[in-house]
């Protein structure tokens, strides 16, 4: 009986923590969206007031950052300085690439990144501000749009967990 009744509790703690889990990842899409929002803002005002280089600006940038989103910026200006001819639009594709499983977002918001990107040390100053100011109106409207979904999601997904946590201990008792 005590056996039955620890196996219970450890299905009913496992299938809360998976939905809890999942649940999570949605919030955090949310808040990597905030964080990208903010990162373009001080890379702009690195750019177009402090004129600062572009490794230097993706530097302070990446320390202005808390996330898993730091090492972006970070690894885009260590292979920027060292890029052997290749531009940023490539490195940056390259990072995202590498990085696109250590965050919460999704292939749209890589896209809207990527976008970005091509860019960023292409053109004039003044269009990479607006490119900037555009690039964060967009992530914007994607912030709005994953927070509609975990406002959504994000209950059901954790009482999910529980309920069929507690289906198989029905089941199997």
């Amino acid at each position: 009986m005590t056996i039955k009744i620890f196996g219970a509790l450890l299905i009913l703690i496992s299938g809360s923590s998976i939905g809890w889990i999942i649940g999570t990842q949605y919030l955090n899409r949310v808040k990597e969206l905030r964080e990208l929002q903010l990162a373009i803002n001080i890379f702009d005002t690195e750019i177009s007031y402090g004129q600062t280089i572009l490794p230097e600006a993706l530097k302070f940038t990446a320390s202005s950052l808390n996330s898993s989103l730091s090492h972006l910026f970070e690894e885009a200006a260590e292979d920027l300085s060292k890029s052997g001819g290749r531009t940023f639009s490539e490195i940056w594709h390259d990072k995202l690439k590498q990085n696109f499983h250590t965050n919460c977002l999704l292939k749209e918001d890589i896209q809207i990144l990527e976008e970005w990107g091509q860019q960023i040390g292409n053109s004039s100053l003044t269009n990479q501000s607006k490119a900037n100011r555009l690039t964060i109106k967009r992530l914007e409207h994607a912030e709005q749009r994953a927070q509609e979904i975990a406002d959504k999601r994000v209950k059901l997904v954790r009482y999910s967990g529980v309920l069929v946590s507690l289906m198989v201990i029905i089941l199997f008792y």
